[in-house]
């Protein structure tokens, strides 16, 4: 499996799950002035950037503090957008999350980490 169909099949294996977690999903892949957002949901009354880290191996996750910066500002700029926020139903407040996926023996495993930029 190519990394780019690994990334891209991660992404959906996270949708699922945050699904199931109780996220509403508002949008895949988008673009801002600082960056891309892998997802972006809301979750209770906060709209969450959720950054998704895919590997075909076991190992920690790593994600570098300029990451979880960007990400940051990505989740400021879509907060502070009125009509995004309005045409999405989504709040001003905001985090940023992480899924992390991971290959076990043919099914993907994933592992959500909340609110990262407290993490850091």
């Amino acid at each position: 499996m190519s990394r780019h169909s690994l990334g891209r099949r991660g992404e959906r294996a996270a949708a699922r799950a945050l699904r199931r977690a109780g996220y509403r999903l508002l949008g895949r892949n988008l673009e801002t002035p600082e960056g891309e957002v892998d997802l972006l949901a809301r979750e209770g009354g906060v709209l969450v950037v959720i950054e998704v880290k895919t590997r075909a191996t076991q190992g920690p996750p790593r994600v570098a503090h300029a990451q979880r910066q960007r990400l940051a500002a990505a989740a400021r700029w879509l907060a502070s957008r009125p009509r995004l926020r309005t045409a999405l139903g989504a709040p001003s407040t905001f985090r940023v999350d992480y899924a992390f996926v991971t290959l076990d023996a043919r099914r993907f495993v994933v592992t959500i980490r909340r609110d990262m930029m407290r993490q850091s």
